[in-house]
């Protein structure tokens, strides 16, 4: 009796293919609305390279685009469609070591913490903590191609955990890059590991993208140079560079430590009675004198005094109008006697350089905007000793925003982005923006400058004004009817106030600060709507070919391609005959 009734309870049991259709009914019944916040269901488009029967394709259908972020000290990276990268990977001397190499943690007899200074070039000091240099006259393009590849196995092994060469690379760049930098990344990237292909975007315009703005005005503070660049409808208009960037301030910011080094050694000195020290301290302060260009502060000290500590001064231009904060035949104010008086006479205890037996030296707090004001305005040098590419920030942005289109300018000049980790230092943003701004009170948009310019105005505008007068008395009897005639209408400017009644107002030809996300979350945004840039090397052709291959006609894939096609002719989707190097050709 029991297996007859379990024998009849199995056959009781219905097919799977008439649950089907109850299944789907709850399904739909389940779905939201589509106007509801939900869950998108899961994309079932497979790479052509995965198998229906691997154990990874049931876990990830596509795999998501990697994007980088290549600057000049540093590399980010992540995956498409997150906010923030995955991991910063920094370059330094301390990534160059190999299994084994314990120099910096191994204490000998000899060293203590009043061992000999070494003393170095400000170029020697900082080239080892950056990858490239836009001066590639001396440069390794091997170690560079080395550097490039340690740091891509790192990211991948410790921060990404994927494999390499599996998915598209999507890499943001800088506007500029040497052409044997660029064909050494890439040779790089497409020997070593197998990325079917490559986007290339630019920083300026990824920044504008994370904004959520079709036209922005970037100023990028970044490590060796600033960049200014026009962004009107997601395309580059022009772009101008000052070399007062990062790399200066940190040259600035060591001398002025270098400067307190010095000052505390000196007091040491003539406290101590001894004589031997005597002598070694006059030994070290002659090799400190060797000239500004060698200094002896660690780089490591430096940056963090620099993160921490620097800031910058809100007083605007001078008064007589120059681009510059003062003029050589006035004498600087004191710093500790400006506009920013009002901040507390603070003063910061920085370790000393003579050991833990020795006193904290006392450095006051405005001290340290004095670095900032001379790598990033010029300090007390007017602004007619200076050439094109060492201008001030704010004569740079001002230069800018004049050789620019008016439609142009009064979109970019309400959208000011800033980016790089020179806009991190308070202060600098609000401090550009203000004197720019009084430089465009005092002078405007004209060109052209000089103590005949007012008085040729005037001029101008009386002989206006003496013409209209005679126009007016004769045209007295006709105003009447053009009244009626303005008062009337027409039917089109009626249509287009109706289309606008409901649109929001245009900000346009005020100086407004914008807040963005930066240049990575602007590719990764691009990245995950699969939006194809205008730069895609394709593996194959790039190993053909080299860098040599690309077309230089940097608009030909904004053509729309009207050619006809037979049957079984058509090209395939996306697909390219040539492929160009955009603003990097």
């Amino acid at each position: 009796m029991a297996t007859a009734s379990s024998s009849s309870a199995f056959d009781r049991r219905q097919p799977l293919s008439s649950t089907n259709p109850a299944r789907s009914s709850l399904r739909q019944g389940r779905q939201p609305l589509a106007g509801s916040p939900h869950t998108p269901q899961q994309r079932q488009v497979a790479p052509p390279y995965a198998s229906s029967t691997s154990p990874v394709s049931s876990f990830r259908h596509e795999e998501d685009a990697v994007v980088f972020e290549l600057g000049s000290r540093y590399l980010r990276a992540g995956f498409e469609g997150d906010n923030s990268p995955v991991c910063v990977v920094g370059f330094g001397p301390e990534g160059g070591r190999r299994v084994g190499d314990y120099r910096g943690w191994i204490r000998t007899g000899d060293q203590t913490d009043n061992a000999k200074r070494i003393f170095k070039n400000l170029d020697e000091w900082s080239r080892s903590y950056e990858l490239w240099s836009m001066d590639i006259r001396d440069f390794d393009l091997g170690l560079f191609e080395d550097k490039i590849e340690r740091a891509i196995r790192e990211v991948y092994n410790k921060y990404l955990l994927t494999d390499a060469g599996s998915s598209r690379l999507v890499m943001v760049l800088p506007s500029i890059v040497p052409h044997p930098l660029l064909s050494s990344l890439l040779s790089t990237v497409f020997n070593r590991w197998r990325y079917p292909s490559i986007t290339l975007l630019p920083c300026a315009a990824m920044a504008a993208i994370s904004a959520g703005l079709r036209s922005a005005l970037v100023i990028d503070i970044g490590w060796e140079e600033t960049t200014v660049t026009g962004i009107y409808e997601y395309r580059e208009v022009q772009s101008k560079r000052s070399t007062r960037a990062t790399k200066l301030l940190m040259h600035k910011m060591a001398r002025f430590l270098e400067r307190l080094e010095k000052d505390a050694r000196r007091k040491d000195e003539d406290d101590d009675d001894d004589s031997g020290n005597e002598e070694a301290g006059k030994d070290e302060s002659s090799k400190g004198d060797r000239g500004d260009d060698r200094i002896s502060v660690s780089f490591e000290w430096c940056e963090e005094v620099m993160t921490r500590l620097a800031w910058c001064r809100s007083d605007g231009t001078a008064a007589d109008g120059s681009e510059m904060s003062t003029s050589p035949e006035q004498e600087p104010a004191d710093p500790s006697q400006d506009s920013d008086s009002r901040l507390p006479k603070s003063t910061i205890s920085l370790p000393s350089p003579l050991g833990d037996a020795a006193p904290d030296m006392n450095v006051p707090f405005t001290k340290f905007s004095e670095p900032v004001e001379e790598a990033f305005f010029g300090g007390c040098v007017d602004s007619r000793y200076l050439d094109d590419h060492e201008m001030s920030l704010d004569a740079l942005v001002y230069h800018s925003l004049k050789s620019l289109p008016p439609d142009i300018r009064g979109a970019c000049m309400s959208r000011i982005i800033f980016v790089g980790g020179g806009s991190n230092v308070p202060g600098v943003r609000r401090r550009i923006i203000q004197d720019v701004d009084s430089l465009v009170k005092q002078h405007g948009w004209d060109p052209v400058r000089g103590k005949n310019i007012p008085k040729r105005a005037r001029q101008l505008q009386d002989i206006s004004m003496n013409e209209q007068r005679p126009a007016s008395s004769a045209s007295s009897g006709g105003t009447h009817r053009d009244d009626q005639l303005e008062s009337t209408k027409n039917f089109i400017d009626k249509k287009l106030e109706r289309a606008n009644k409901d649109s929001k107002p245009y900000t346009h030809g005020v100086f407004r600060q914008v807040e963005s996300l930066g240049s990575w979350a602007g590719a990764s945004l691009v990245a995950s709507l699969k939006v194809r840039g205008v730069v895609e090397i394709e593996r194959e052709k790039f190993l053909q070919h080299g860098i040599a291959g690309a077309s230089r006609d940097s608009d030909s894939t904004h053509m729309a391609d009207r050619r006809s096609y037979g049957p079984g002719m058509g090209r395939s989707g996306g697909e390219r005959s040539s492929w160009t190097l955009g603003e990097w050709g």
